[in-house]
C-alpha cells in the first residue's frame, strides 16, 4: 500500500490506518495482540477452521474432489454457497452435506462471474437498498434451508470488506437475529484486531476471518495469493500458513479463521500442503468453534 492510498483509509479511520502503519513497522504486536483478545474472547487453545466461498458455476464442478482430498487430510470446510449455486448444483451440494460439512448463508443472487479466466464480482451488499439486503438474506436462508435439508446457523456477506460499517453490520446482524442466527463471518482481519476472534459488538457472535502472520491485516486466501496483481504468489501462502501452524505449535490461544474458493485451490499444491500443516488444530463448524469458545 502506497503513501497515497494510507492517507485515503487515514481520511476515512484514522485507526484502521494505525493500524496497516504497524504492520509495516511491527506485525508482531499485532499478532501478540490478537493472542490477548482471543483468550479474552474464549479461545483456550489453538484452533483452525476452513471454509469455502463457492461462488461460480466452476465450484459445482470442482468442490467434491477438493473436499475429498481435504477430509483425508483430516479437514472438514464449511461452504458458503449463493442460493442461485446452490440450486445449480444442488446434487452436489446435498453429498457434501451428507459427509458432515456444515453450510452458511451467503446470500440468494449470484455475485461473482469467472469470464475470461478472470473473477469478476457482479454484486455489492452496499450498493442495494437495506429492503434489497434483507430480501437477499433471506431468500438465501430459504435455499439453504430447502437443498442442504437443515436451516443454516451462520451467513457470511459477499465481498468481504464491502459491507463493513457499524451501521451495516448491525442492520445485518439485526436481520441475522430474526432468522434465529447464532453467529456470522463476514469481518475482515481489521475487525479482528480491533475487537478478537469473536465479539458481539454488532449483536450475535461475529467471527472475523484471519490476516498473515507478516502481514496482519492482509487477508490470507486463495484469490490475494494466486489472482490479485500484487507481489505475492503461491509460495507467498505456503510460508503465511507456516508461520501460523508454528504460531499454533506454541499452544496459544489463537483462532485461525481462513476460507479459500474451492476452484481457485483444485490444481494449487501450495494450497494443499499448507492445511496439511494445519490439519492437527482443525474443526469443523463454526458450532464447534463457538461450543469450545462457550459462546
Amino acid at each position: 500500500m502506497g503513501a497515497l492510498d494510507l492517507a485515503a483509509v487515514a481520511i476515512r479511520s484514522p485507526l484502521e490506518a494505525w493500524y496497516l502503519v504497524q504492520q509495516r513497522l511491527a506485525p508482531g504486536r499485532l499478532i501478540d495482540r490478537l493472542s490477548r483478545l482471543s483468550k479474552a474472547s474464549g479461545v483456550s487453545k489453538p484452533t483452525f477452521l476452513l471454509s469455502f466461498d463457492c461462488d461460480t458455476d466452476r465450484d459445482i464442478a470442482l468442490s467434491w474432489d477438493v473436499h475429498a482430498r481435504l477430509v483425508d487430510l483430516g479437514v472438514t470446510p464449511v461452504y458458503a454457497v449463493p442460493g442461485e449455486i446452490l440450486e445449480r448444483g444442488a446434487k452436489k451440494w446435498r453429498r457434501i452435506a451428507d459427509s458432515g460439512a456444515e453450510f452458511l448463508n451467503h446470500g440468494y443472487r449470484e455475485h461473482t462471474i469467472f469470464q475470461n479466466e478472470k473473477y469478476i464480482s457482479t454484486l455489492f451488499y452496499d450498493r442495494m437498498t437495506p429492503a434489497e439486503v434483507e430480501e437477499d438474506i433471506v431468500k438465501g436462508h430459504e435455499a439453504v434451508t430447502r437443498i442442504i435439508g437443515k436451516a443454516p446457523q451462520g451467513f457470511r456477506v459477499p465481498h468481504f470488506g464491502t459491507y463493513s460499517s457499524d451501521d451495516q453490520l448491525r442492520h445485518l446482524h439485526g436481520i441475522l437475529s430474526r432468522l434465529g442466527y447464532r453467529f456470522s463471518s463476514s469481518t475482515t482481519p481489521y475487525a479482528a484486531l480491533r475487537y478478537g476472534a469473536l465479539t458481539r459488538r454488532y449483536g450475535i457472535a461475529e467471527l472475523p476471518v484471519s490476516g498473515c502472520v507478516d502481514y496482519p491485516m492482509l487477508i490470507l486466501d486463495s484469490y490475494t495469493f494466486r489472482f490479485a496483481s500484487n507481489r505475492f504468489g503461491p509460495k507467498d501462502y505456503l510460508e503465511q500458513a507456516g508461520r501460523w501452524s508454528d504460531l499454533l505449535a506454541t499452544g496459544r490461544p489463537y483462532f485461525l479463521n481462513l476460507y479459500a474458493d474451492p476452484s481457485q485451490v483444485a490444481d494449487w499444491p501450495e494450497f494443499f500442503a499448507a492445511i496439511k500443516r494445519l490439519a492437527p488444530y482443525s474443526r469443523s463448524s463454526y458450532g464447534a468453534v463457538l461450543d469450545e469458545f462457550n459462546a
